[in-house]
């Protein structure tokens, strides 16, 4: 990369514990979601990084209501480098580069149970990797004449904006669609829709 090394970014003014998740080693992959590298949070997110082709692995995970199927948002926090304040889906992070997280599908789902401890409390006990379904992947990015790739001061993260656009309507439909199990609805159904090619959403 060319572009300004991540160290040479201040983060100052900044929460601590941001500063401090900026230095998680993400996945850098190249085009076809091959394994290059890790990276820190930091030097993925930086838009100089970005522009020369500098791609890394994330993961966006939707919960539904088993009772109702109605979908868990949340607000990202105010302290956040990247998007903050903004709404989103239920959590979004990114596989770290560690045993557990490096396996394509299995190492996102592993880094979702993670991070939904980290950002929402649930236990890891309570989320079991057979019960969550993978649906696909996206390529994107969040252009921006900001540091961290900012774009607008939308209400809704980009990333959120695409999959609702593209996907996550005909997939909540098919949940809704299916008949309940128990009076429940269960993700598990959509796996009739998943999809292991990576969409270019640029």
């Amino acid at each position: 990369m060319n572009g300004a090394p991540a160290e040479d970014i201040s983060l100052q003014g900044h929460d601590e514990e941001q500063i401090r998740l900026m230095e998680e080693r993400c996945i850098v992959v190249d085009n076809d979601d091959n394994y290059v590298r890790d990276g820190s949070k930091k030097e993925c997110h930086l838009m100089t990084n970005i522009r020369e082709g500098l791609l890394h692995r994330a993961f966006s995970m939707f919960l539904f209501d088993p009772s109702t199927g109605k979908l868990l948002l949340q607000r990202r926090a105010p302290e956040k480098i990247t998007f903050p304040n903004m709404w989103t889906n239920t959590c979004c992070s990114h596989p770290l580069a560690v045993r557990s997280e490096l396996d394509g599908k299995d190492g996102a789902k592993n880094a979702a149970r993670r991070k939904l401890e980290h950002e929402l409390g649930i236990a890891l006990d309570q989320v079991n990797v057979k019960d969550i379904q993978f649906l696909t992947r996206i390529h994107y990015m969040a252009p921006s004449d900001g540091l961290w790739g900012e774009h607008e001061a939308s209400a809704f993260t980009p990333w959120f904006k695409l999959i609702v656009n593209e996907f996550l309507f005909k997939w909540w439909q098919r949940l809704l669609d299916q008949p309940r199990q128990d009076g429940k609805y269960d993700a598990k159904m959509l796996a009739d829709l998943e999809n292991d090619n990576i969409h270019r959403l640029l």
